[in-house]
């Protein structure tokens, strides 16, 4: 379990902190959150839909797996098995957080503090934070931002009446029974095309349209998560790496974002 540390300039002055390798911290994930930049660097690899959260509240996710205890993007030796990874698993092990005042605070996974002086330095002499935390913190903070204006438009959707149940069933293989993934929510088109002009104005201008089309579009992705699983079940029956995926595996956080794409027609929105 991680147990997150708030950074500190006073405790860790000293501290340096070791990067991870791989995604083992996501490895029993099911879904992941994903925000309106990525949209477009999402819907090649990724099932996405809405959840439910414990507040009511919908999240836009992407799906990593068929409701068992395995993330089926990462591997046995924790690599990623695709070539885009979530913009919401990058930042790892740093996170934002809020403090039981509500207040942001930049924060570090407790696992990954260090005092060997091989690993990067967490802030530098005048105090600042050191340049990769200080481009994460940045980078945290762009997506947070983001996050917001996607739950925006989430609520769009939900307040439009928009979502409905998504029965997933996904073939287990040959003889097998079909598996059912409960939970997940997809956008009525029929009812979506049936909005007024209006209304699809009105759900465009806060990005609620391109996320309703970009989660139609991608539901034909389901078929990654049994190629996936198939994958691994190999690899784990040869104990190596198989081929026939290798282009799928990200060993670097790649894919830059455009935030303002949606940010500047947000605020365009907000100032009307």
């Amino acid at each position: 379990m991680i147990s997150w540390i708030p950074l500190s300039r006073t405790d860790h002055a000293d501290k340096h902190w070791r990067p991870r390798k791989g995604y083992e911290f996501a490895a029993t994930q099911q879904v992941v959150s994903i925000i309106l930049a990525e949209l477009a660097k999402v819907m090649p690899h990724y099932a996405t839909g809405f959840v439910e959260a414990d507040d009511g509240a919908f999240q836009f996710v992407a799906l990593v797996g068929m409701g068992g205890e395995r993330n089926l993007y990462v591997t046995g030796d924790s690599q990623w098995l695709c070539s885009y990874v979530p913009a919401s698993l990058r930042a790892y092990p740093f996170a934002v957080l809020n403090d039981p005042k509500g207040n942001k605070i930049f924060c570090l996974d407790e696992d990954y503090i260090s005092d060997d002086d091989m690993h990067p330095r967490l802030f530098q002499e005048d105090g600042e934070l050191e340049k990769t935390a200080a481009d994460t913190l940045d980078f945290i903070s762009h997506c947070e931002r983001n996050r917001l204006l996607t739950l925006k438009a989430t609520s769009a959707l939900v307040d439009a009446d928009l979502l409905e149940p998504w029965p997933i069933s996904i073939s287990s293989g040959e003889g097998q029974e079909s598996l059912t993934i409960n939970g997940m929510y997809r956008v009525n088109e029929k009812k979506m095309n049936s909005q007024s002009p209006e209304r699809m104005a009105a759900l465009r201008d806060v990005g609620a349209l391109p996320l309703a089309y970009a989660q139609i579009f991608s539901m034909s992705q389901l078929e990654q998560l049994t190629h996936r699983a198939d994958h691994l079940a190999k690899e784990k029956l040869n104990n190596t790496p198989t081929s026939g995926m290798d282009n799928l595996f990200s060993n670097e956080d790649s894919g830059s974002l455009n935030f303002d794409a949606f940010e500047s027609s947000n605020d365009d929105t907000d100032s009307k």
